[in-house]
């Protein structure tokens, strides 16, 4: 068989067809620069420096990935955002503070309301320190204000049309769940949906009509083979139960995913954690692709019952840990590659790890990225 483009290869994979090999995604950030691959950061987690171009290792694999990895480039509508699902742009005020020099705290207000995020300059590390709401009466107080919505973006189109054939894109968009959780600091969060329910629901509720009307505009915008969901860890033990799953993911995703196949569109999902419930939701939410696949032991489910649950259902991308890259062997991690095919099976599978470099990138991690590319590069199907 004549080797695929990396964009064939994973729309094949996807798709629950055999392509000429294993993909192979590494997770590591990048941006399209006159079309050729730059460091660049995650979506979501705007940089406040240039830190990525300034680390000479992070640039090699960078354009290692551009010569021969399977990239997936992920974006997040700005109409999508989650602070956007319950406050409109032009009612927050934007204001940033320095700590000591090496911290940057960026401060919003709306409506009386006020969250910091903090920056650590020459990194990737970033912290919500102070969220919107302290009360589910603050947050119902979000909801009746006036909302008119946001239109899509088309910029990040063009960046996929820089893409290419050396990949896909993920749009991805938060789980009115997440919507929901980020108005809280997380503990307020579990403690709310326990003790008032009904308002909890009323704000689910309004995340996700927001929500699908957003997201019927990108859907018919959008050249992305693939809607990412994100925020369904939110709901997984030990911070939920399976009943609260069903409840605030479920309940809410599965429509909205619905939706997206009505387009054409693929849907995946990102939860980290104990998924041993959730990968079986994920089966009847139709769901195509899932990430980053926490197995035993950092998981509660083994991978061969990942995939028995699975089957051919769901493309499963993962699961090297990123605390593996840091700390092991190129030798431990190509065998990490040899143990994953064996228990997930060749197809259906993307390997990758389960977490982007935070910061700049150490001898050994570039070893093993470069490991673990050697060995995935070696399977053919």
């Amino acid at each position: 068989m004549a080797l695929l483009t990396a964009r064939k290869r994973l729309l094949d994979t996807l798709a629950g067809l055999k392509p000429d090999r294993i993909p192979v995604y590494t997770l590591i950030p990048f941006g399209l620069e006159d079309g050729r691959f730059v460091p660049g950061p995650f979506h979501g987690y705007n940089d406040i420096d240039d830190w990525r171009r300034n680390d000479p290792l992070y640039m090699k694999l960078v354009e290692r990935m551009d010569r021969e990895c399977d990239n997936i480039f992920p974006f997040k509508p700005f109409c999508l955002d989650e602070q956007n699902v319950f406050i409109n742009p032009e009612n927050v005020n934007t204001y940033s503070k320095s700590d000591d020099g090496s911290r940057v705290t960026i401060v919003y207000e709306a409506f009386g309301l006020y969250k910091n995020e903090v920056y650590q300059k020459g990194s990737g590390h970033k912290w919500i320190t102070k969220h919107f709401c302290k009360s589910a009466e603050e947050a119902l107080m979000l909801v009746e204000q006036e909302y008119s919505g946001l239109q899509y973006d088309m910029e990040p189109e063009s960046k996929i049309k820089e893409l290419g054939d050396r990949g896909i894109s993920w749009c991805t968009i938060p789980s009115p769940v997440m919507s929901v959780c980020r108005l809280f600091e997380p503990q307020d969060f579990l403690m709310f949906s326990a003790m008032y329910p009904k308002e909890i629901d009323r704000l689910m509720e309004t995340a996700f009509l927001r929500t699908r009307e957003i997201l019927k505009t990108v859907l018919e915008k959008t050249s992305s083979p693939v809607i990412r969901f994100g925020g369904a860890e939110h709901a997984t033990p030990p911070m939920m139960s399976p009943y609260d799953f069903d409840r605030l993911v479920y309940e809410y995703d599965k429509p909205l995913m619905e939706l997206c196949h009505s387009m054409g569109k693929m849907t995946a999902v990102h939860c980290h954690g104990n998924i041993r419930h959730a990968v079986r939701r994920f089966v009847e939410m139709g769901v195509d692709q899932l990430d980053p696949v926490e197995a035993l032991p950092w998981g509660d489910i083994s991978l061969e019952e990942i995939r028995q649950i699975t089957k051919d259902r769901i493309t499963l991308t993962g699961n090297i840990q990123f605390s593996e890259i840091c700390s092991e062997s190129p030798g431990d991690i190509r065998e990490r590659v040899r143990d994953i095919v064996r228990k997930a099976g060749p197809e259906r599978l993307i390997i990758s790890t389960t977490g982007t470099p935070p910061e700049k990138i150490t001898q050994r991690q570039f070893e093993n990225y470069n490991a673990m590319i050697d060995e995935a590069l070696g399977y053919r199907i």
